[in-house]
């Protein structure tokens, strides 16, 4: 057992260190198993978040424009709009001619490019009419470098042995890396996030590089701003446990992502998954919410969107039916999110510097779309997948196949993938005298008079089966 746990801890580092070399930051994972998550109102737990890139989301890449396509996040399924950074972009140094969203000159204002401050509040009040939640980017590990606080207060920043201002890492040369260690730079940055809270009524943050932050910052000013709105959706771009005890609701499970990229690339078995979820069960706090995804902006850039990332539309299905149905371990829990343009099979990568509006009318738009429905609905219909347990399944080739039962008292559904580009035939191993029905095909009923269900799948092919009372 101590070996194993040894074995836990260093793959979690491994995946840090992995992860400060590709992205520029980490932390060594401190364990948290026996600790209590901080807990979550019901409407984050069961949330499907949306993420929209507001320059590309439309041709015009306004708030008024993405307004209008509010009404059809709602149809989809969604609950949650998280915006990425909607404020002004520096210039100096910048990356591409239109910069990245990430490099922020003012975190009081909007990018003239998206409109004004009242088109955002209409957006928000809008969204709001709808029962959407509205999450804002926030970038506080880094300035653009003409943010004016690096000329009025250049000790609110890290800087080298030779006293000059560095950046974060060789290759975010666009932003400056601001230091913690002032007590200024804290009041400042939670005092931008109050006031996006109290003037704009806005329903929590996504915060960017939340690892390369002191946690004892984000403990003091998330119970801060819940004293302004007790029920903020708090989502941290992490991979440390110690985030869900001050705070958070969400870190980001770049272990399923990387799993799942291996897997369906034929580098590790199915059963592959199980270990990383078991390891992330013994570190985790309990109770802890991670987010699932197979793509969003930053994977979309690395290895493109999820029909390229996987191999095609089928990988893409199959990865995403996994995201929005597979919870966690033990107590772990989990909460789905979708990146613009993946919602309707978008085949090319969204340039994060240029205009590169999506195009909406994709050859299989409508296709995938519907796709994205049936798997919200499924979700939305099935408490079991939101809050059940998950147990694994085994199967005659769980190298290949991988299936899991989510339930609660009153709800069971099956849930079963094949995850890789070749047919499956066979059988998982269940109860006997078991009658499920496939949810999106209700005509068909699978039995389990011996203990045995046989399955014939094609490639990538999944089945979402609920069991009949």
């Amino acid at each position: 057992m101590r070996l194993f746990f040894a074995l836990t801890i260093l793959a979690l580092a491994l995946i840090g260190a992995f992860l400060f070399f590709l992205r520029g930051y980490a932390r060594t994972p401190k364990p948290m198993g026996n600790a209590a998550a901080n807990p979550s109102p019901d409407w984050i737990k069961s949330a499907v978040i949306y993420e929209v890139f507001l320059r590309n989301f439309s041709s015009d890449g306004t708030f008024k424009a993405a307004e209008e396509r509010l009404e059809s996040l709602k149809q989809l399924g969604a609950t949650v709009v998280w915006l990425m950074p909607i404020h002004p972009i520096g210039k100096l140094k910048r990356k591409g001619s239109l910069g990245s969203p990430y490099s922020v000159k003012d975190y009081f204002d909007v990018n003239s490019e998206h409109g004004t401050k009242e088109d955002f509040k209409r957006f928000v009040h809008a969204a709001h009419a709808l029962e959407l939640k509205v999450v804002m980017d926030f970038v506080g590990n880094h300035t653009a470098w003409d943010c004016p606080l690096v000329q009025e207060r250049p000790d609110f920043y890290a800087k080298d042995k030779k006293g000059n201002i560095v950046s974060p890492n060789d290759q975010w040369t666009d932003v400056a890396q601001l230091d913690y260690k002032n007590p200024d730079v804290r009041a400042y940055f939670a005092n931008a996030l109050k006031t996006w809270v109290k003037e704009f009524d806005v329903d929590g943050f996504r915060c960017d590089v939340a690892e390369a932050i002191p946690s004892d910052f984000w403990q003091a000013t998330i119970a801060e701003l819940r004293q302004i709105k007790p029920d903020l959706l708090m989502l941290a771009e992490s991979t440390l446990p110690e985030h869900h005890v001050v705070g958070f609701d969400l870190t980001y499970s770049w272990n399923v992502h990387g799993a799942l990229l291996d897997i369906v690339k034929g580098k590790k078995p199915a059963h592959y998954l199980d270990e990383v979820l078991e390891n992330e069960e013994k570190v985790f706090a309990k109770h802890s919410l991670r987010l699932r995804f197979n793509s969003n902006h930053d994977l979309a850039l690395e290895h493109g969107p999820p029909v390229e990332a996987f191999g095609g539309s089928d990988g893409a299905k199959a990865t995403a039916t996994l995201v929005f149905t597979m919870g966690g371990y033990g107590t772990i829990r989990s909460v789905p999110l979708l990146y613009n343009g993946d919602d309707i099979g978008y085949s090319k990568r969204i340039s994060l510097f240029e205009k590169d509006p999506i195009d909406w009318n994709a050859p299989r738009a409508e296709e995938f779309r519907t796709f994205y429905r049936n798997l919200i609905w499924l979700r939305k219909t099935h408490p079991a997948l939101v809050h059940g347990a998950m147990e694994k399944v085994k199967s005659s080739n769980d190298e290949a196949i991988y299936a899991f039962i989510r339930s609660t008292a009153e709800d069971k559904v099956l849930v079963v993938v094949n995850l890789r580009n070749a047919p499956f035939t066979g059988y998982l191993r269940l109860e006997p005298n078991q009658t499920l029905y496939d949810f999106f095909e209700s005509e068909r009923q699978f039995a389990t008079k011996d203990g045995n269900l046989k399955l014939a799948l094609n490639p990538f092919e999944f089945k979402c089966l609920v069991f009949k009372p």
